[in-house]
């Protein structure tokens, strides 16, 4: 039996076989953290998207004080986190720290965005896959803000 390639775990990079995977992986790199390690912090320039493997990370916003924060997201195997810096160049809008050992895949968004250009049939499966992932959240997020305001 082959064994499957480690990023095929990875909800945005579904639909891609192992030759397609090991190209994305030959521009990226695994790292890990441990609990209560920062991956990044709000209003950061940020440069990569992580891809989870193993591990638990929360994303939380800064409120008034500096030290005061609200977990909004807990990402988990197969999620993606840190992925507006595909769209565009800015600082980071939440701060992500794992809550659990974590593993993760990190990739600039610059490697990516070079990888689809080269190989436009893999930049539009993951593309799609984004859509789909951010289509999700703004769905989640506009329910979950309903009910905060039903009485």
């Amino acid at each position: 039996m082959a064994k499957k390639h480690p990023l095929s775990t990875i909800r945005l990079l579904q639909e891609l076989d192992d030759k397609q995977l090991q190209l994305i992986e030959s521009a990226g790199e695994f790292r890990e953290y441990e609990v209560g390690e920062t991956i990044f912090d709000e209003g950061k320039e940020g440069t990569h998207i992580y891809c989870i493997l193993d591990g638990r990370v929360e994303i939380s916003l800064k409120l008034g004080e500096a030290t005061d924060q609200a977990p909004v997201h807990t990402g988990t195997p197969g999620s993606v986190f840190g992925e507006f810096i595909l769209f565009e160049k800015t600082t980071r809008s939440a701060t992500a720290r794992a809550v659990k050992p974590v593993k993760i895949f990190a990739i600039t968004a610059v490697a990516l965005r070079e990888i689809f250009a080269a190989h436009p049939e893999i930049g539009y499966p993951v593309m799609d896959n984004l859509c789909r992932i951010l289509v999700g959240r703004v769905s989640k997020t506009t329910q979950e803000l309903r009910s905060s305001l039903m009485w």
